[in-house]
């Protein structure tokens, strides 16, 4: 299986800067709770995507993008497959922002409207501005 996700020039412009000076192990972890669970909420057919920076373990898929890894551990690579990893800032969010247009819309129930930490709105499949 190829596995595909896109960083956006504004996502790798920020890894690297914080990135710059740390260990060059770190690498940046994509994952994905199915059902709304994690930051945004929602329920049926919902996907919440996380990042953190974390070390590569053995049996992480691992992308290499500008200079670092992205890391997806298997029970995530089928929800991370056709993800796509931006940077925004705006009056309405500001922060990383996952989506994955490639997944099905969430019905109803689990229409996720936002996470309420990080303020961003979600997108297909959920989406969450961690960062």
């Amino acid at each position: 299986m190829s596995l595909h996700v896109e960083v956006r020039p504004t996502a790798v412009a920020q890894v690297q800067q914080l990135l710059r000076g740390q260990k060059t192990e770190l690498a940046v972890r994509l994952y994905a709770q199915p059902g709304g669970g994690g930051c945004c909420g929602g329920g049926g057919g919902a996907v919440s995507f996380g990042m953190s920076f974390a070390k590569p373990r053995a049996d992480d898929e691992v992308l290499k993008v500008d200079g670092f890894s992205v890391l997806i551990d298997p029970g995530s690579v089928k929800f991370c497959d056709g993800a796509v990893i931006d940077y925004v800032e705006s009056l309405e969010e500001s922060g990383f922002k996952v989506t994955n247009p490639t997944l099905p819309e969430p019905d109803a129930g689990g229409a996720a409207e936002g996470c309420g930490s990080c303020g961003s709105s979600s997108e297909k499949g959920g989406g969450c501005g961690c960062g």
